[in-house]
């Protein structure tokens, strides 16, 4: 089952995201749901969180193996 929802955008906002949805050749709503599903996936934040981690390591590993 799905829900409807509402949420208030103002208007140049919604004009992007229009935008950006036609440029992928998709709906506003797909491209709002594409986004919030990611932004909620457990493994992403994982991902992420290990992305920040190697970042802060990055002298490190620069001079551990070079460039």
């Amino acid at each position: 089952m799905s829900r409807h929802v509402t949420i208030r955008l103002d208007e140049e906002f919604h004009d992007r995201l229009t935008a950006r949805a036609a440029a992928l050749g998709t709906t506003v709503t797909a491209l709002i749901t594409e986004v919030t599903e990611r932004e909620l996936d457990g493994d992403r934040a994982q991902f992420l969180i290990g992305i920040d981690e190697f970042a802060d390591h990055w002298d490190y590993f620069q001079s551990r193996f070079g460039t």
